[in-house]
């Protein structure tokens, strides 16, 4: 059995040391509840703090656009070479009217009948109308001999035929007048009939 002064004194000691735990334990929290209570602030959201007024946030500049790249030349064409021009036509030779015609008849019989002279018929032959082929230049000679287109075939005849061509030969070159000249087309071959009778007018 423990003497009382040593077991009063003994319960004065575990109670101070009792006081001092308590009193620590209330003072600074032990690790693990200071812990907790950190977590615990951490989680709860604290108010925030009001805004100071700014100016909107100024819109983002649009990108810059790359620089677009120089067109190149389209290489022009080369000219389709052109067509040659229509040769231009001729112009179609004029033509003299039916009394044009009929005048430029009329001239040229009279030019050989200046020059024919007629051989006498026969007495007792039929008339002989000599027709002879006739080519010309334009200049109004001939282009080649004269053709005698109906030979007669009575021999009494055949003088006739002969003066005709002689005729013929004596008016090359025919002197055209200038207003049938344009129709060369129309006159540069001919048929004339020589009838004596005609001539003897």
């Amino acid at each position: 059995m423990i003497p009382r002064p040593t077991l009063t004194l003994s319960l004065m000691l575990a109670a101070v040391a009792a006081a001092a735990v308590f009193g620590h334990d209330h003072v600074r929290p032990s690790g693990k509840h200071a812990a907790a209570k950190e977590v615990a602030s951490a989680e709860t959201p604290r108010p925030a703090a009001p805004a100071a007024l700014s100016p909107p946030p100024a819109q983002p500049a649009p990108p810059a656009s790359a620089p677009e790249a120089p067109i190149a030349p389209v290489p022009a064409r080369a000219a389709a070479p052109e067509a040659p021009a229509a040769a231009i036509a001729p112009e179609p030779p004029r033509r003299m009217t039916a009394a044009e015609e009929a005048g430029f008849d009329a001239w040229i019989i009279k030019a050989y009948l200046g020059c024919w002279k007629p051989a006498a018929p026969p007495a007792d032959a039929d008339p002989y109308v000599a027709r002879v082929r006739l080519a010309f230049k334009p200049d109004g000679s001939l282009s080649k001999p004269p053709k005698l287109v109906n030979p007669p075939s009575d021999p009494a005849q055949k003088p006739q035929a002969k003066s005709v061509m002689k005729a013929v030969k004596a008016c090359d070159p025919l002197s055209v007048p200038a207003q049938y000249r344009p129709y060369y087309e129309q006159w540069k071959s001919k048929t004339l009939h020589f009838d004596p009778q005609i001539a003897a007018r």
